[in-house]
């Protein structure tokens, strides 16, 4: 019994030091509590902005200008991308649709000379402009004229000028001469040195002189059968 009373008694002991060893850590009497370290909240990324290429120009695609009566179509193949007006569209508005398709223009102007008014041209290639009206055109209708079969534009393309039969300058022009009724022409394509105008795409037929008539339209005009010039509108004949 005496035995038991002790290790009672001992086992109480290191009860009550190991007790008081965890109270003392606990605080030793200073109830502050301890620091505790809280991780800073990470800054997302900025996301990253797209950027978005700029659409391509769809006029930069055009590869051929078919010359008509009412202006310029303006094509890709066998389809159409846009269309000059030639007879409502202001100048201007003119020489940036052509610029969106063979770049940037050269001033071209005319002075005024015998038989002709002052005109004031844009050109591109070696020899094609549009301008404004001259003698053989309607007041307030633009001029296109091409020397040029086709035009090489700043991005390398090489964009045909062509009338409504597929020809073009510099090509003969015996099948739309063969093709073409008397009253549409002018002159003769069978001798040398001699010029032939034909009118191609009939706007109308004028008088301009005592009862001379003369087709207004787009058409060519050839030397010893060869086409030199392709305009859009203007009157075949005239008594300057």
């Amino acid at each position: 019994m005496w035995a038991a009373a002790a290790v009672l008694v001992a086992t109480m002991t290191v009860t009550g030091c190991a007790s008081g060893a965890a109270t003392g850590e606990a605080g030793d009497g200073d109830a502050s509590p301890r620091a505790t370290t809280t991780p800073a909240a990470s800054t997302p990324a900025p996301e990253a902005t797209p950027t978005t290429a700029p659409a391509a120009d769809p006029l930069a695609a055009v590869d051929t200008i078919v010359v008509t009566a009412a202006g310029l179509s303006l094509r890709q193949g066998e389809s159409e991308l846009a269309a000059l007006d030639v007879v409502a569209a202001p100048l201007d508005e003119a020489v940036a649709l052509l610029t969106r398709v063979l770049g940037e223009p050269r001033p071209d102007g005319l002075d005024e000379s015998h038989c002709r008014p002052a005109q004031t041209r844009w050109g591109w290639g070696a020899a094609t402009h549009i301008g404004t009206p001259d003698l053989y055109t309607d007041a307030g209708t633009l001029t296109f004229t091409a020397r040029d079969a086709a035009v090489e534009t700043p991005d390398g393309r090489e964009v045909r000028i062509e009338t409504t039969g597929g020809l073009a300058v510099g090509d003969p022009i015996a099948s739309l001469d063969a093709a073409t009724d008397a009253t549409m022409k002018d002159g003769a394509s069978d001798a040398a040195n001699h010029g032939l105008g034909i009118v191609y795409d009939l706007d109308r037929t004028a008088e301009i002189f005592d009862g001379e008539w003369s087709p207004h339209g787009a058409f060519v005009y050839s030397t010893d059968g060869v086409i030199e010039v392709i305009r859009s509108t203007s009157t075949l004949k005239d008594f300057c």
